[in-house]
This record gives C-alpha cells, sequence and structure tokens, in this order.
C-alpha cells in the first residue's frame, strides 16, 4: 500500500503554457490588477487558479507565497486570497514586482524528500557510535526546545546534518546544508512557516525524528529511508494546506 505521506508527482504537475511558479506569479498579477479590481477583492481559489492556468495547486501555492511576500496579495486563513493596494491598476499598470528567482520552500522540500531519504539509507550503513552521538544530542535538545521555535530549528538543522556527516561523504554533507540555509534564508519560507508552522508539527516531527535514528542506530536502511520520506512528507502536507 502506498504511503500518502510520500510525495508523488501529481499528473497536473507539468505546467502549460506558465513555465514556473514565478513565470505563474507575474501572470496572476497581470489578470488580477485591471481596472475593474478593487483593493482586498477575494481572488479566485488555489484550485480555480490552478484549472485556470493549466498548472498543479503546488505551483500555484508557491506563487501566491512570492506575491504574498511582494504585498501584493494577504492570504487570510479560513477566508482566502486577497488583493492588496498598491497604487497601481490595470496590466499597463503593473506594480513593481521582483519575486525571488530561485526554488520555493516546496520545490526545496520535494528535493530533499529524494536526497535525505537515499542520505538517511547510506547513514544506517556506514554510521559510527560518534554520529549516533551527536543526533543523540540534536534529538535532547528539539525534546527540550519544543515550545521554542528558533532553538528547536537549530537543534532540527544539527540533526539532519549529523546524518549526512554519518554517511562520510561531504558531498552530500554540502549539499543538505545548503538546502537547508537557502531555503530559511528566502522570505518565502518565513511567510509559509508563518501560516503553517505550529508546536503540535514540532511535536509531530519530533516523533518522526526519532523513528529516523532508531532506523539508522539498528543499521536499517530501507527504514531509515522510509521514516525519512514520511518526516518530510508531513512537512510538505502541512505546507500544502488549503487556505480555507
Amino acid at each position: 500500500m502506498p504511503n500518502k505521506l510520500v510525495p508523488t508527482v501529481d499528473d497536473d504537475s507539468r505546467t502549460t503554457g506558465v513555465r514556473s511558479y514565478q513565470d505563474l506569479a507575474r501572470k496572476i498579477l497581470e489578470e488580477t490588477a485591471t481596472d475593474s479590481a478593487a483593493a482586498d477583492q477575494r481572488l479566485p481559489s488555489e484550485r480555480t487558479l490552478a484549472d485556470m492556468f493549466g498548472v498543479s495547486r503546488t505551483a500555484v501555492r508557491e506563487a501566491i507565497i512570492a506575491l504574498e511576500v511582494q504585498g501584493l496579495v494577504e492570504v487570510r486563513l479560513g477566508s482566502g486570497i486577497y488583493l492588496q493596494p498598491t497604487g497601481a491598476s490595470g496590466p499597463s499598470r503593473l506594480p513593481a514586482f521582483d519575486v525571488p528567482t530561485g526554488p520555493g520552500p516546496l520545490e526545496t522540500l520535494r528535493a530533499r524528500v529524494l536526497v535525505e531519504a537515499e542520505i538517511a539509507a547510506a547513514a544506517a550503513s556506514e554510521r559510527r557510535d560518534a554520529d549516533l552521538d551527536r543526533m543523540l544530542d540534536a534529538l535532547a535538545t528539539m525534546r527540550l526546545q519544543l515550545a521554542d521555535k528558533d532553538a528547536y530549528d537549530a537543534a532540527d538543522r544539527r540533526f539532519h546534518l549529523a546524518i549526512a556527516e554519518a554517511t562520510g561523504n561531504r558531498v552530500l554533507q554540502h549539499m543538505v546544508e545548503a538546502m537547508w540555509d537557502n531555503a530559511r534564508q528566502d522570505p518565502r519560507w518565513d511567510k509559509i512557516e508563518q501560516h503553517f508552522h505550529s508546536e503540535q508539527l514540532r511535536e509531530a516531527s519530533l516523533k518522526d525524528h526519532q523513528a529516523i535514528f532508531a532506523a539508522i542506530a539498528e543499521r536499517q536502511p530501507a527504514q531509515a529511508r522510509q521514516a525519512m520520506q514520511q518526516h518530510l512528507g508531513r512537512v510538505i502536507s502541512q505546507f500544502s494546506q488549503a487556505w480555507y
């Protein structure tokens, strides 16, 4: 039976006429910033926008987050997506728009599923006792700092880097470090966390981390791979919830 927490590629994930979420964000702005559009007007739902532009809901989520970072829309959980006043109207008078060009939060998370699942499997085969000590130290800090997001995140980072270090492959270590740090330096990551991150997610993630650690400690590569897939799949599912 397929695991529902492991993200899969949807049939509608290939865009038609819109090459990326950056292009999609600009297209949504062009279509909504018309002369008749009023500030605070509610935009169509994510599902409707996905159907309109022939893209996946994930692409729409990335585009809306990019627009929200620019202050061009406001997402109100439980209500919808609203156009914000910009002092400009009509496609010929679009507001300044400088969407980040790097991968979005969900795009990065999906890459992490592919990369870190195999890293966890390799760590289960290659790990030493000193690697387990580093993972345990990070887990202990996460358990103590559930109420402190910043402290928890720092320990979370140490845990994932310790797994990569356990492979003995410095390229893999650099990959994990780059994916983690680049995502969290992006204002879009902060925005999506404002909407969906919670202490409850940290509690669930802690249990996921414990399962990952147990599989690595017991030298069970297949279980370690699956546990990492489930963990990152959970985060993707949380960040992909409907706005309303």
